[in-house]
């Protein structure tokens, strides 16, 4: 048991002289800027557990610029003694890395502990400068802002413009067409009145070549009765001059007859039965005229001077130009009507 002990003092004596000639080592390297060579033999030293090795070693890493792993090493700190100067130091690495609000923090929490001017200094610096970082930061942003706008707005006047752009290109297209279709609607309408006219003046010449051919068929018509009433009173002049002619042959066939009568010798005898001859022969006559004289009495029938003028105004029309006279009496005969035709 005496030898246990004595082997345990050996040994930590062994131990604590090995710490004194590693944390001099560390010290001297430290302090000659070696920060590596310190950073090593702080580790070796910082496994015990020592919080006085913690804080050299986050202090060596502080210097070698491995700020995550000093602030690592500082947020191990729990020794009151050494914990403002964490804090301190911890509000440093922050800073070093940008991370102003949490060196914010860290200096805050330090001056809770103690207050210090270089620990105030800093934490006003740090304000400051996020202050600065902040509206560098509003600026930059304001300005990313304002060129966003601009562009939004230049992208907006140029859409703007080119919906202008289409629109008046779609006005003047639809001007075009408009006017397009106006001339087609103009010509149709000249077309339809064109049509319209040409048919008008077909129907106008077709009218007066209708006229024009009924007042030829009219005359053809007025020509033909005349031609007609003229033939039909030349044959009625031509009767009227056989007749004639044949009543002026009796008449001289019967003077001659009656002349041979006169010349030849008659006895007494033979002149009383020629007389009575003769009267027998007369009254015949004279019967078989007042037979033909009643006949002619009973077909002529006197017309009216309404029927009169109507006949006329035929006549007229047909352009038949006749004399219609009275027939003279016989000595012995009267006339019954005035107006016989």
């Amino acid at each position: 048991m005496r030898y246990l002990i004595v082997l345990l003092l050996i040994i930590n004596l062994n131990a604590g002289v090995f710490d004194y000639f590693k944390a001099k080592d560390a010290t001297t390297s430290y302090s000659s800027g070696e920060y590596e060579k310190a950073i090593k033999n702080y580790k070796d030293l910082a496994k015990s557990g020592k919080q006085s090795a913690i804080y050299d070693l986050a202090n060596s890493y502080y210097k070698a610029g491995k700020y995550k792993d000093a602030i690592n090493e500082y947020k191990k700190i729990t020794d009151s003694k050494l914990k403002f100067k964490s804090l301190h130091n911890l509000g440093n690495s922050y800073a070093k890395l940008g991370k102003l609000d949490d060196a914010i923090k860290a200096y805050e929490n330090a001056l809770k502990i103690k207050k210090d001017k270089d620990t105030q200094a800093n934490l006003d610096l740090i304000k400051k400068l996020k202050k600065k970082k902040e509206q560098k930061k509003n600026q930059k942003q304001n300005k990313k802002n304002q060129q966003k706008q601009n562009k939004q707005n230049k992208q907006n006047k140029n859409s703007k413009q080119n919906n202008q752009n289409k629109q008046n290109q779609n006005n003047k297209q639809n001007q075009q067409n408009k006017n397009k279709q106006n001339q087609q609607n103009k010509n149709k309408s000249q077309e339809q009145k064109n049509k319209q006219n040409k048919n008008e003046q077909n129907k106008q010449s077709q009218k007066q070549q209708d006229k024009a051919k009924s007042k030829e068929q009219k005359q053809q018509q007025q020509k033909q009765q005349q031609k007609q009433n003229s033939k039909e009173n030349n044959k009625t002049k031509e009767q009227n001059k056989n007749k004639s002619q044949e009543q002026k042959a009796k008449s001289k066939e019967q003077n001659k007859n009656k002349e041979q009568k006169q010349q030849q010798p008659k006895n007494g005898k033979q002149k009383e039965q020629d007389k009575k001859k003769i009267q027998k022969q007369q009254m015949a006559k004279q019967a078989k005229k007042g037979d033909k004289k009643q006949k002619l009495k009973a077909k002529a029938v006197p017309i009216s001077d309404m029927e009169e003028r109507k006949w006329r105004k035929m006549l007229e029309k047909r352009g038949v130009n006749s004399l219609m006279l009275e027939l003279p009496a016989k000595k012995g005969e009267t006339n019954e009507n005035k107006t016989p035709w």
